[in-house]
């Protein structure tokens, strides 16, 4: 994404947290001079079994309830800024889909999506719309939490979890392009993740020392990043100890941070059932909003 967001999409079920990631949108728009379209998806159920007769009687039911939404969706949009905002009903199978396909159609370059930050059995029964965006999406998700702590600058402090992988650099660049523009500063965080084995057997693979070494050398390596990507963009490279999701979240607080920046993989359904994503969970965690890119598969 080598251009600032000038069209941004925020799909919205009108409820507090789609308005909270609307909220944000309109931040980021003002910022960016970008134009932001609110696109509501109505979900049909497809039945090859109705005779023709209900069929048509069910399209006008839905025609008569898509013009109230179209109403709804006018006024719920409406604004005193000077943020040009358009609204949009689409159709669809699925939500996630829609949501990805009027993305394209409308020419957006960001989706910026609310999240309902469900964890354990919720999750597991219910998935996540927001997910699959993330998931699915060519585009940067910018994901908000209804309880998101926001700020009145959306990108001022900006995050980029590390891990030395290719797939980290995208969100290291992303992050410089916006930081050049806002003027924000940007911190590269590495964590680094202690293997312990269970007391049975009686070993410590990272002793102390081993660990003390392992943070400086990565302290050195992350500053190297800074010097080649971050030239001449306020910086700060820190290095904790601890798993990937909870290290970043507990790091991440709004008091510190506006944002955190980072890639996803895109792992398809089973890949993601097996391995599981750091992103995904910590967009489901976090207290501030999660900008994800894709990066490329191996």
């Amino acid at each position: 994404m080598k251009d600032l967001p000038r069209r941004i999409l925020v799909p919205t079920d009108f409820s507090d947290t789609a308005d909270r990631a609307l909220l944000v949108a309109r931040q980021l728009a003002t910022a960016l001079a970008a134009e932001i379209h609110v696109v509501h998806v109505r979900i049909l159920l497809e039945d090859p079994h109705l005779v023709e007769e209900h069929q048509l009687e069910l399209e006008r039911l839905l025609t008569r309830g898509d013009q109230k939404t179209r109403e709804v969706l006018s006024h719920h949009v409406s604004s005193e800024t000077s943020v040009v905002v358009h609204p949009h009903l689409v159709r669809g199978l699925s939500a996630s889909e829609s949501i990805v396909e009027a993305a394209g159609d409308l020419g957006c370059d960001l989706i910026v999506i609310g999240t309902h930050g469900r964890r354990g059995i919720k999750h597991l029964l219910l998935g996540s719309v927001t997910e699959a965006v993330v998931r699915s999406s060519s585009i940067p998700v910018l994901t908000v939490r209804g309880d998101a702590v926001l700020s009145g600058e959306p990108a001022a402090r900006i995050l980029v979890p590390h891990d030395f992988s290719e797939h980290s650099l995208p969100a290291v660049q992303l992050a410089a392009h916006w930081a050049r523009h806002v003027g924000a500063h940007v911190t590269l965080l590495h964590v680094v993740e202690p293997v312990v084995y269970p007391e049975f057997y009686a070993v410590d693979l990272m002793p102390d020392d081993m660990l003390h070494r392992v943070v400086e050398r990565s302290r050195e390596a992350l500053q190297k990043v800074a010097q080649e990507e971050l030239e001449g963009i306020p910086n700060s490279v820190e290095v904790v100890t601890g798993r990937a999701t909870e290290a970043i979240t507990e790091f991440a607080q709004p008091a510190r941070y506006d944002l955190i920046v980072m890639p996803t993989r895109g792992l398809s359904a089973l890949e993601h059932l097996i391995l599981g994503s750091v992103a995904e969970a910590v967009l489901r965690r976090s207290r501030i909003p999660v900008l994800t890119i894709r990066a490329h598969r191996d």
